[in-house]
């Protein structure tokens, strides 16, 4: 696999991101620290910068204002017990996912995963 792209592909890139694969200006690290400070997602920080949300992050990795996260940590048998009998037990996602410490989406996708019975009524 190349780690080339494509003209295509950089001309699509480059027409959602206009700054894409360009230097970072003094005033665009200024105003990307500011952002970065306010609620703004990645994804918003790259629409408003025209970067992309790599460039963002990998942006702010070198200014030292971002740590990636650790890779998630396996499931366990246990885990995927408790989390079985915690569902059908009526624990909300949201409920799952702070006792287990991992987004509402990792709870779902384990569950699916496990063949738990989701139902489209649960939230």
């Amino acid at each position: 696999m190349s780690t080339f792209i494509t003209p295509e592909h950089y001309r699509e890139i480059k027409s959602r991101y206009l700054r894409f694969n360009e230097p970072w200006s003094e005033e665009e690290t200024a105003d990307l620290v500011e952002i970065f400070n306010s609620d703004f997602t990645m994804q918003e920080m790259a629409n408003h910068l025209g970067r992309t949300p790599n460039s963002v992050r990998m942006k702010l990795k070198a200014l030292g204002l971002y740590t990636p996260k650790p890779a998630p940590r396996p499931w366990t048998e246990k885990d995927d017990d408790l989390l079985v009998k915690m569902y059908l037990e009526d624990y909300s996602f949201e409920e799952l996912s702070e006792f287990f410490g991992r987004s509402q989406n990792a709870i779902v996708t384990r569950l699916v995963r496990l063949r738990a019975g989701l139902h489209a009524a649960k939230s």
